[in-house]
């Protein structure tokens, strides 16, 4: 499984059933991708401060921008992040 798959699945997939397939197949993939691993927890860590604030309501359609434009950066970090590993292999 790549980091785009696992980054596209956890955030359609929140409420999945944990024993499926596709679960099993991210949770192997999170143990070994420090990266995706720190995904899953600043994601994690997001949602509990949102839970917990008080504050101003956001619409839903802000709320869906909003979480569209992290899963955008985040795919361009680990596309970068990527890009870095593979030129680091040729280069050695």
């Amino acid at each position: 499984m790549k980091c785009k798959e696992t980054y596209h699945y956890i955030c359609d997939n929140l409420d999945a059933d944990i024993n499926s397939p596709k679960c099993r197949a991210i949770k192997k993939h999170l143990d070994s991708c420090p990266d995706c691993a720190a995904y899953l927890d600043s994601l994690k860590k997001t949602i509990l401060l949102y839970r917990k604030e008080t504050g101003p309501t956001v619409s839903l359609s802000t709320e869906k921008r909003l979480f569209k434009i992290i899963n955008l950066a985040m795919l361009k970090s680990t596309d970068g992040n990527q890009r870095d590993r593979k030129a680091t292999r040729i280069n050695r």
